[in-house]
């Protein structure tokens, strides 16, 4: 909180100090205007303070912008140095076609040229401007007239871009830059708090759930290293550490996943495609797998569904871990049915099972890291990461996951996505 309100504070101070001339000749004008504008910073600035979801974080960080500087639209597009690419990562209204992961070219954008040269800039008609990405307002349906772009910097490096759009009632100003500045210093230091935040709270999480598999593996090895165990127990042994090694090796691969999209630096391949397709994929994955194990598999899907617009591999990866579970908690002579319909340009997605079931005191926790069922932990294998996976994807392409279970009867879950128009 003192680090955002000395970034506030320092930046005030440059505004009026740095151009008391322009702001004496101006100031029966602008005064009230610019105090206003100031005061609600100093609001967001403890609204900010307080927030650690990133996504929560940034969609309150393009709301603030829009609002003081009265604009149409506002977006925040983050910088991958690695690949040397932006992409979106919030933005004022998503329903327009601005999907959270699109990406943005450098060498062809103003958001790349503010990257390039650590500086904001005002386009008064970004059309007739070269570096404008024409290709985003056809994205869009939103004809960008006028823009003013702050590069988000920290510790001197850029990392990313905060914009907005379509000023109402004239064109975007100086001032109008100079709060802007102001909120993305605020904006930055909140980022960078989230993040660490976020990295030490998954750290934290994932060393306590390592520990079991790796004290495992320590007492097998300390019995195999002793010499008292026969070839039968020392073959038992080896089966132990194998599978403890698979167990640290899954937990690995969905901690990363994991962390990669919560941390907001999880670009997504953003395209329009055939959910119906997708799904019939993942029922082809599964069907052997579920007649192995005398499972009757059921897919319902009409012929008209939808498309959908958002990262096909991601939202495959949804459904998968949803069918896989659908399996692993399932019984010899069980059912799953996967089953879509579309709603109110919507499409709804159901996987239902006639599984173990998840017991009503446990449900809201179902989606939290780590987290498995008690009755479960000693009858199926699993990292109690899948599920908050699954939750994060479906959230990044602004849809939401829900469920209804009872033990010994099955579980469904409902997963509702945006359908193209």
């Amino acid at each position: 909180m003192i680090r955002l309100l000395s970034a506030y504070r320092e930046t005030w101070l440059k505004f009026y100090l740095s151009s008391p001339q322009r702001y004496l000749m101006k100031k029966n004008k602008t005064k009230p205007t610019l105090i206003n504008s100031y005061q609600k910073l100093i609001n967001i600035s403890c609204d900010l303070a307080s927030e650690l979801d990133l996504n929560i974080l940034l969609s309150k960080i393009v709301n603030a912008a829009s609002e003081v500087c009265d604009s149409e639209e506002a977006s925040i597009l983050m910088f991958d140095p690695a690949k040397n690419t932006l992409y979106f990562q919030a933005a004022t209204n998503l329903d327009t076609g601005l999907k959270r992961g699109l990406v943005v070219p450098l060498e062809e954008s103003i958001a790349g040229w503010i990257v390039k040269n650590q500086e904001p800039v005002i386009v008064d008609d970004p059309q007739k401007d070269t570096r404008h990405f024409n290709s985003i307002d056809s994205i869009t349906n939103i004809k960008t007239d006028s823009l003013l772009g702050i590069p988000l910097l920290s510790k001197g490096k850029v990392i990313g871009v905060l914009e907005v759009i379509n000023k109402r009632g004239g064109k975007f100003t100086q001032e109008d830059q100079d709060v802007m500045l102001a909120l993305g210093a605020q904006a930055t230091v909140a980022i960078d708090n989230s993040r660490l935040f976020l990295q030490s709270d998954l750290i934290g999480e994932f060393v306590h759930q390592i520990r079991t598999p790796l004290s495992a593996l320590n007492a097998a090895t300390h019995l195999l290293k002793s010499n008292r165990v026969d070839d039968q127990q020392k073959k038992k042994m080896i089966d132990i550490m194998e599978a403890e090694i698979e167990a640290l090796s899954d937990m690995s691969s969905a901690f990363l996943d994991l962390a990669r999209l919560q941390s907001g630096r999880k670009q997504y391949s953003v395209t329009e495609f055939s959910i119906r397709e997708l799904l019939s994929e993942c029922y082809d994955i599964f069907y052997s797998e579920t007649q192995q194990q005398a499972i009757r598999f059921n897919l319902d899907i009409p012929d008209t569904l939808p498309r959908v617009t958002g990262d096909r591999k991601q939202l495959k990866q949804a459904f998968t871990n949803l069918l896989n579970n659908a399996v692993k908690y399932n019984h010899e002579g069980g059912e799953i049915t996967l089953k879509a319909l579309a709603k109110k340009k919507q499409v709804i997605i159901s996987v239902s099972d006639s599984g173990m079931g998840i017991p009503e005191d446990e449900q809201s926790l179902i989606f939290e890291k780590f987290y498995r069922v008690r009755s479960h932990r000693d009858l199926v294998p699993g990292t109690g990461l899948g599920l908050s996976v699954v939750k994060q994807i479906v959230t990044d392409h602004g849809g939401a996951i829900t469920l209804t279970s009872e033990v010994n009867v099955g579980t469904t879950f409902t997963v509702t996505l945006p359908a193209d128009k």
